[in-house]
């Protein structure tokens, strides 16, 4: 009895045993991940210093982009980075620079990249975009009706033909009263097949001097309308006569109106 009874315990403690062998295994088999080194090459931080409201650039080491929002309401005409890189690497001199004519920027494109070098000999070079948070512009039409554009006289060089786009607020997105400000906005007269004619000049207004924001556009401000001076000046056929559609650019937005106006010559 005794004999049969030192077997069973023998018997229960090999089991044990093994079982708590088999636990102990199963809880410490672990996965072993490869190490990544970290590059050398590479831009650590930056940020835009020339204005009070902090704005840090997101960066993605792994496409080598570095992505820039500006928040709505503030109108940059120039951005001044500060860019700072890992210890080790070098930023290539010159393109910490000062970020300029931001509207051409926003209006055209613009490729702006930090080249950056490492001890080591590897290297990087990061490209640079920029956003804004500014609210979508909403003009008024200067013609309401499609298929009857308002006509505009411009066969004598006297007469003020003077185009008010009014905003549906009153005073956004304009920021002076009055201003004439190509740093922050654009405008063009764009025919049928897409050409268009710049204005020289733009001028706008803001409440309380007025009900309802607008931009300013005269005809006789249009590139090539005017050529000569003194006694030499002449005022040309520009554009030619014919349906245009208004296009305006307000800093990072920019809208077409769907209504067309007409410009007619009596000569």
């Amino acid at each position: 009895m005794k004999t049969q009874l030192l077997t069973l315990q023998r018997s229960i403690l090999t089991s044990g045993v093994l079982i708590g062998s088999l636990f102990i295994s199963s809880c410490t088999k672990t996965e072993t991940q490869p190490y990544e080194k970290e590059e050398m090459a590479r831009i650590s931080s930056f940020k835009i210093i020339n204005t009070n409201q902090k704005i840090i650039g997101a960066i993605d080491n792994s496409n080598k982009t570095i992505t820039v929002t500006l928040p709505a309401n503030l109108y940059m005409t120039s951005l001044e980075p500060e860019v700072k890189v890992a210890s080790g690497a070098t930023l290539k001199q010159g393109t910490d620079t000062l970020i300029t004519n931001m509207v051409d920027y926003f209006s055209n494109g613009r490729i702006i990249q930090y080249p950056v070098t490492a001890t080591d000999g590897s290297s990087a070079t990061y490209t640079l975009t920029i956003k804004s948070d500014q609210i979508p512009l909403n003009p008024q039409e200067v013609s309401t009706d499609l298929n009857n554009p308002i006509a505009y006289d411009q066969t004598f060089w006297y007469t003020r033909n003077d185009i008010y786009v009014l905003n549906t607020l009153s005073s956004y997105p304009y920021i002076a009263t009055p201003e004439s400000d190509l740093e922050l906005a654009k405008a063009s007269l764009v025919d049928k097949n897409g050409k268009e004619y710049a204005f020289k000049s733009i001028s706008s207004a803001t409440s309380p001097s007025v009900e309802k924001a607008y931009m300013l556009l005269n005809l006789n401000d249009i590139e090539g309308r005017v050529t000569g001076s003194g006694r030499d000046i002449k005022y040309n056929k520009v554009p030619a006569a014919g349906d245009y559609f208004i296009k305006l650019r307000y800093y990072s937005r920019e809208v077409t109106l769907k209504n067309p106006i007409r410009i007619f010559y009596n000569n």
